[in-house]
């Protein structure tokens, strides 16, 4: 694969945590990539949030069935699992929306349920709902653990099918200050540059920023030249918050894991 983005200049808006491993990947294959992260990911520090965490993993081996949404999720779970629980309860079983939320349980010694449907490399709620294990679940008690202020949707669902589902949620998404000055210093506005954009939570970002660059003629420019400048994103929804915000050269990736991104830069450039 070297040499196959020479030429290229690809922005990289993921966390810090995840944009760095993500733009050695890149700048191995010839990009020049640029990390300025549009989203920062900090645990809930809230007196009544924390109470409600610990709430909720104190009563965790009262739950049959623990959805993990994120890796992000894994990792500030297990800070308070690990406190309250030194041996996992018995007779839960583990799901994970995507492979690499499925990796991060594997590296916590968790054997993940419905991991075909995790390995398939889908990044979505949608796709883990198909799992067999999450059809008939009347009666049974669900906790998904994510950030504050997530999509809805999976708890509708489980809801609707019978379950009593509870939400644990244990970090917030921010938007980094000075990420306008950032883009400024790292992006000439000439040229073409590939922008990546892995969730909705970083469209939203993204898009606060350009709506702010109008505080002079320099920074207006930059808003209107990445614009108009092709955007990667994961999947169908992301891809439609895209276009309703006003982005035109949108490039759908299958779902938002570094492979299916990759290939959808490949395919861009690619292109004939």
């Amino acid at each position: 694969m070297a040499g196959v983005l020479s030429g290229y200049r690809v922005l990289v808006t993921r966390p810090l945590a995840q944009a760095e491993p993500w733009c050695e990947q890149l700048r191995a294959c010839g990009a020049d990539a640029v990390a300025v992260p549009v989203l920062a990911l900090a645990p809930v520090t809230g007196a009544d949030q924390c109470q409600a965490i610990k709430q909720r993993i104190m009563d965790f081996d009262l739950y049959q069935k623990a959805i993990f949404v994120s890796r992000n999720a894994v990792h500030y779970a297990f800070e308070w699992l690990e406190d309250f629980w030194p041996q996992l309860p018995m007779g839960i079983e583990y799901y994970a929306v995507g492979d690499a939320t499925a990796r991060a349980l594997a590296d916590h010694g968790v054997a993940v349920s419905a991991l075909t449907a995790a390995q398939s490399g889908a990044m979505t709620s949608e796709t883990l709902l198909a799992a067999p294990d999450l059809q008939a679940v009347t009666g049974q008690k669900i906790v998904i653990f994510r950030g504050c202020g997530g999509r809805g949707a999976m708890a509708e669902i489980l809801r609707e099918r019978g379950a009593q589902v509870d939400y644990c949620e244990l970090y917030e998404r921010l938007l980094p200050e000075g990420t306008a000055q950032a883009l400024a210093r790292a992006l000439p506005p000439e040229g073409e540059t590939l922008v990546t954009v892995h969730s909705g939570e970083s469209l939203t970002n993204l898009v606060t920023v350009l709506n702010g660059l109008t505080t002079s003629p320099d920074s207006a420019t930059l808003a209107q030249y990445l614009w108009r400048q092709p955007l990667v994103v994961p999947g169908n929804r992301v891809a439609g918050l895209a276009r309703e915000a006003g982005f035109d050269r949108v490039i759908m990736a299958e779902n938002a894991t570094d492979p299916a991104m990759f290939a959808a830069l490949e395919r861009y450039v690619n292109r004939s």
